[in-house]
C-alpha cells in the first residue's frame, strides 16, 4: 500500500506520462481528456451501453440546461445540489428570462417529459440511458477524474407501475455494475446501502459501489437510488391501470462515472513499473518489439513480424509495433508504465528458431510460443483473469474489523473497517471525524466501538 502523498505523485505521473489526461485546462476540474483515456472510457461506456440495451433500455440525450423552476420543484433534490450548481444567466449580454442550470444530474430534466410520455399502464415501463457529462461545481479540492467539476457518466432512468418492477430493477441494474466493475475493470467492490443521511437528495434510499485505492481511500464508482413516487408525485407521472384507476410510477436512477471508473482501473491495478491495464479495455493489447543489432537483421526480422501480424488481425488483437530507434530496453521501460498487457520480442535468434518471445506485464513471465501455437488471445484472456484475481486478494486483505477504538484508529486509512456503533448521534459524529460511515446492517449486532453499549454493525473508510 502507497501513503497519500507517495500515491498522488505516482497517480499525476502516470495521467500525465502516459497521455490519459492533460489538467493544465485553464478551468480547474475540467480536465482534457487524451488518446489513452478516451479510449480506456469508450471500451468501458460500449460494454455498459450494450448490457443496458440488451435488458431493454432505450438510447437517448436530453438537453444540457434545466430551467430553474423545474431543477427547483423537488425541494429536497435542489437543496442536495444548491451550492454546486453551474447557471446560465444571459445570452450575450441579454438577461435570459429565466437561469438555466447545466445539468447536475438529469432527473428534473428527463421526468416532465416521462409524464407526457405516460398515459396509460401500456406506456410502462420506461427505460432510458444517457452518456453525457453533468456539471457540478466541486467545492472540495478537486483531483483529476477522482473530484471533477465536468463529470463524463452513464445515467440511466426508469418508471415502471409496480413497487415490485422497481426493486426488480435495482437488482438488474447491481447485476449489469457488477459485471462492467469485475469482468470488464477486474475491480473488486463492495455494494452498501448508504446511510439516510448520505443517500441521494429525493431518494428513498441510495446504493453504492466501492472500491479501495492504493493510499487505503475507498473510492465511490457507481450509485443505484430508489426514487420510490417522490419525483412521480412532483412531475405528475401517471398512468392509468386496467381498470381505469390513476396511480403514479415507481422510479429508479443509476450512473457510473467514466472518469472515475478510469481513475480506479489506473490506480487499482498500477505497481512500481506504472500502469497495468485489463486486457478488455487497454488501448494497445500488445506491443510487439522488433530487436535488431545489426542492419542486415532487419529485414528477417520485419518479415518474420508480419507473420505475426497476420496472426494478431486474425485473433482482433489491437496491437502496435515498436520499431523505433531506440534501446530494446527503453522501449520494454515505456510500454510497461503504459500498461500494455504483452509484449512480443522478435529478434534473429527467434527468427532462427521461428517463435516469439511473449512477456506478461501481470507477471512478468517470460515465455516462447511458434507461430502454430500463438494464441495471443487466450494469453491475454488469461492475463484478464490473473489480474482480476491479483486485484481481489488485495482488496480482501485491506478488510479489517475493530473492537475498540484504537484498533479502529489502527485500520482507517488502510482499508475498510467493520465495527459497531450504539446509534446514537453522540457515538456518531467521533466515528465520522475518523472516516465515513458506508453502510449499517441493522440484521447484524455489535457492539459501540465508542461506547459499549449493544449496537450494529457498521463500515467505515477513509474515503474521497
Amino acid at each position: 500500500m502507497m501513503d497519500e502523498e507517495g500515491f498522488s505523485e505516482w497517480y499525476h505521473r502516470m495521467l500525465d506520462e502516459n497521455q490519459v489526461v492533460d489538467i493544465r485546462f485553464p478551468v480547474k476540474g475540467m480536465p482534457v481528456y487524451r488518446g489513452a483515456g478516451v479510449k480506456i472510457i469508450k471500451y468501458m461506456r460500449d460494454y455498459l451501453e450494450n448490457l443496458l440495451e440488451e435488458d431493454g433500455h432505450e438510447p437517448t440525450y436530453f438537453p444540457v440546461v434545466i430551467p430553474e423552476d423545474l431543477l427547483a420543484a423537488e425541494a429536497e433534490h435542489i437543496a442536495g445540489f444548491e451550492d454546486e450548481v453551474y447557471w446560465v444567466t444571459h445570452s450575450g449580454i441579454t438577461p435570459l428570462e429565466r437561469r438555466m442550470a447545466l445539468r447536475p444530474t438529469s432527473e428534473t430534466c428527463m421526468y416532465p417529459m416521462f409524464a407526457l410520455w405516460t398515459r396509460t399502464h401500456t406506456d410502462l415501463p420506461i427505460k432510458i440511458h444517457q452518456s453525457v457529462c453533468v456539471y457540478r461545481y466541486e467545492t472540495k479540492h478537486t483531483r483529476p477524474l477522482i473530484r471533477s467539476r465536468e463529470i463524463m457518466w452513464n445515467e440511466g432512468h426508469t418508471a415502471f407501475a409496480t413497487r415490485e418492477e422497481a426493486l426488480e430493477n435495482i437488482e438488474t441494474i447491481k447485476k449489469i455494475y457488477t459485471k462492467l466493475m469485475t469482468e470488464l475493470l477486474c475491480l473488486p467492490i463492495e455494494i452498501n446501502q448508504r446511510p439516510d443521511w448520505d443517500k441521494f437528495p429525493g431518494a428513498e434510499y441510495t446504493i453504492a459501489f466501492e472500491t479501495l485505492m492504493p493510499d487505503g481511500k475507498t473510492l465511490q464508482i457507481g450509485t443505484i437510488h430508489n426514487l420510490g413516487q417522490h419525483f412521480s408525485k412532483v412531475f405528475n407521472i401517471q398512468y392509468e391501470d386496467a381498470n381505469g384507476e390513476k396511480k403514479l410510477a415507481w422510479q429508479t436512477s443509476y450512473g457510473p462515472g467514466f472518469g472515475r471508473l478510469l481513475a480506479a482501473t489506473i490506480s487499482v491495478h498500477g505497481d512500481e513499473k506504472g500502469m497495468r491495464l485489463p486486457p478488455a479495455v487497454a488501448p494497445t493489447q500488445t506491443v510487439i518489439v522488433p530487436i535488431v543489432f545489426k542492419e542486415t537483421d532487419r529485414e528477417n526480422v520485419m518479415s518474420f513480424i508480419g507473420k505475426v501480424e497476420e496472426i494478431l488481425k486474425s485473433q482482433r488483437i489491437r496491437y502496435t509495433i515498436d520499431a523505433g530507434d531506440e534501446r530494446p530496453g527503453a522501449k520494454y521501460y515505456k510500454w510497461e508504465q503504459r500498461g500494455v498487457p504483452l509484449r512480443i520480442e522478435v529478434g534473429p535468434k527467434d527468427v532462427e528458431k521461428k517463435h516469439v518471445m511473449l512477456v506478461r506485464r501481470d507477471t512478468g513471465e517470460k515465455t516462447t510460443a511458434t507461430l502454430e501455437n500463438l494464441d495471443v488471445g487466450k494469453m491475454l484472456s488469461d492475463i484478464q483473469k490473473n489480474m482480476r484475481e491479483q486485484a481481489k486478494k488485495k482488496f480482501e486483505e485491506r478488510t479489517y474489523t475493530a473492537k475498540d477504538e484504537k484498533n479502529l484508529d489502527k485500520h482507517l486509512g488502510e482499508g475498510i473497517v467493520a465495527t459497531g456503533w450504539c446509534m446514537e448521534d453522540q457515538c456518531a459524529k467521533p466515528i465520522e471525524s475518523k472516516g465515513t460511515i458506508l453502510s449499517i446492517n441493522r440484521d447484524k449486532k455489535a457492539k459501540c466501538v465508542i461506547c459499549g453499549a449493544e449496537g450494529v454493525e457498521i463500515k467505515v473508510a477513509k474515503t474521497y
